[in-house]
């Protein structure tokens, strides 16, 4: 009775979604630490140096000029609107590794609140539609999603495709209720821009179908209100088979121009690999896929991960707690198979792909970007599935005693699952994001400007898989600079004939505290030894710390040295960090420079 008081009160839940949103930015803003992955390495870099290098109105011209050809079938592939590799207004959210993807968070929990939304309105239960949006953020799979094809990469662009869906399916609910064809209108364009972000956009009738037969509580009303979504994807779909025959008539030879590659996303009917590739692909929507199937352990426990985990939890159990109406058996059926489709349509898609249908693309543990909406249909299954087990509980004589031990359990359960991944996630990604947030520094606090243009610069930090444009576009991008960047693991399998060859490292530390990057002129072959060492500490470095590395004599003799900080000091960062310099005598192990606390 005692909550029943309170969740009358008119501000009760909105402070509960609130909190529930607050513990779910944090949670999900785990995957910050990790770094660019996939074709982000090159595209956010020359996206955003193109975008910081023109005018506004430059930007948006390019943009059109990228946008026009695919309406005029000139592309091979339609999709105009989707963020990468079009240059756009989105570029200037490329430009930083926090930002950027805190930019596709935003998109993201765009996409949670307008599901919760959607789906309170369909089943004429807006509780259900709360317990939607403070389940929802726990259905990610955080390990997968930090990589590179997933939740956080590639401009949001299946966060991007599923909001406009969502939009479409509350204007067809719109349009039932005022009988406005101007709903119906937007409702179909809304799908037409969908289907033109990302293919994955003609599956989403289906779920969208299930959503308004929920609503209206019969079938032919709900396959009326479907036809703004089906006229939309129709549209769309001209245009993708007019895009593919002018290609396929340009790779004949019948009409003018070079013809794109599709091979990729030509679908291949091989039923035996498309079930393999539709199963693995849809296990990656699950929550705790990297546990089961990835045999993945968690690192180190910190208090916000309990913090997000108990926040998120309890919100969930103060939702079923407070759900006195629960949909009917048969609404409860009905919304577990529009989480079906959203887990299933999007997965199958790509498993007709032969690209994907290839081992190591997809597997047990990782899927494709789609399984990011795939996690929402996950969500929408689990809270059909909660409903169930609460309906069925509340028939039970023991519910009243045992309520609070059940409550308790399952709140337990679901934060084992936050503390889990975001432990996983940090322990598994954070080096790399340490490293590339330690090189990027360093790039654009000068560390090689005085190299030049001319002599290669061989980094430790791999772009992109080392890719000789991408390693400039780091440059250009941090430094704007032309520097003649290489990748160290891929210089040291090649043969050079360059005399004056650097090495620019970098020092991980214990924590980021004591993250350093060097650069230092070659002095044999591999570059395994370095001369004329400059030390780059960033602003947040303990600057009591020491210096520890290896010199190496030319009889192969090798001495450790540690040198407080303080003595090495040569110049201060623009940006407020230091600069050490290394005293000449022998060549220093490159790999033996690190910065450490002092005893």
């Amino acid at each position: 009775m005692e909550l029943k008081r309170w969740t009358e009160k008119r501000w009760f839940w909105p402070a509960v979604c609130l909190l529930s949103f607050a513990a779910g930015w944090w949670y999900l803003s785990i995957t910050t630490c990790a770094q660019l992955g996939g074709d982000d390495e090159i595209i956010n870099l020359q996206n955003y140096y193109y975008a910081t290098h023109h005018t506004f109105w430059d930007v948006l011209l390019m943009n059109w000029k990228s946008v026009l050809p695919q309406f005029l079938l000139q592309a091979g592939r339609f999709r105009p609107f989707s963020s990468p590799p079009l240059i756009g207004w989105t570029s200037y959210f490329l430009g930083d590794l926090v930002g950027y993807r805190l930019y596709i968070l935003a998109w993201t929990y765009a996409d949670i609140a307008l599901t919760g939304w959607l789906v309170g309105k369909a089943t004429h239960n807006k509780k259900l539609g709360m317990l939607c949006f403070c389940l929802m953020p726990m259905m990610f799979s955080l390990w997968q999603d930090s990589t590179g094809n997933s939740l956080y990469s590639y401009g949001a662009l299946v966060q991007s495709t599923l909001l406009p869906v969502l939009v479409a399916g509350l204007c067809v609910l719109r349009w039932q209720d005022t009988g406005h064809k101007r709903w119906a209108v937007i409702a179909a364009y809304c799908a037409l821009h969908a289907c033109a972000t990302f293919e994955i956009g003609f599956v989403y009738i289906v779920p969208l179908f299930g959503l308004a037969w929920l609503y209206t509580g019969k079938v032919r009303p709900a396959l009326r209100l479907s036809l703004p979504i089906l006229a939309g994807e129709g549209a769309a779909l001209a245009f993708n088979v007019g895009a593919r025959v002018v290609n396929a008539l340009r790779a004949a030879g019948i009409l003018a121009g070079d013809a794109a590659n599709l091979e990729g996303i030509s679908p291949n009917f091989d039923l035996v690999a498309i079930l393999r590739t539709w199963v693995m692909q849809m296990s990656a929507g699950f929550p705790l896929n990297a546990m089961i199937a990835g045999k993945m352990r968690p690192g180190p426990v910190e208090v916000s991960d309990v913090i997000c985990g108990v926040v998120l939890a309890v919100a969930v159990i103060l939702v079923l707690a407070a759900l006195d109406r629960l949909p009917t058996p048969q609404e409860n059926g009905i919304l577990f198979l529009t989480g079906l489709a959203m887990l299933s349509a999007p997965a199958l898609l790509i498993a007709v792909s032969p690209k994907y249908q290839q081992d190591g693309n997809v597997d047990w543990r990782h899927g494709y970007i789609p399984q990011t909406v795939e996690s929402f249909g996950v969500g929408l299954m689990a809270a059909a599935v909660l409903i169930w087990l609460l309906r069925w509980a509340r028939r039970k004589s023991w519910w009243p005693r045992r309520r609070a031990v059940v409550s308790v359990l399952l709140a337990a359960g679901m934060a084992f699952s936050v503390v889990w991944q975001r432990s996983l996630t940090r322990a598994s990604y954070e080096g790399g994001g340490r490293d590339y947030t330690v090189f990027g520094e360093a790039v654009a606090a000068g560390i090689a400007d005085e190299v030049g243009t001319e002599d290669p610069v061989v980094c430790d930090f791999i772009v992109w898989g080392g890719n000789l444009t991408a390693q400039k576009a780091f440059f250009q991008r941090y430094a704007d600079t032309n520097t003649n960047a290489h990748a160290l693991v891929v210089w040291r399998g090649e043969s050079h004939e360059e005399t004056t060859v650097y090495r620019l490292g970098i020092g991980r530390g214990a924590d980021k505290n004591y993250d350093i990057a060097w650069l230092g002129l070659g002095a044999d072959e591999p570059l395994e030894t370095v001369t004329g060492v400059t030390v780059y500490l960033p602003p947040r470095a303990d600057t009591e710390g020491v210096l520890q590395y290896t010199t190496r004599s030319a009889d192969g003799t090798e001495t450790a040295y540690t040198v407080p900080v303080q003595s090495l000091v040569s110049g201060n960062a623009e940006d407020g960090g230091l600069w050490l310099t290394i005293p000449e005598t022998d060549p220093v192990l490159g790999d033996s420079i690190q910065l450490t606390a002092a005893e």
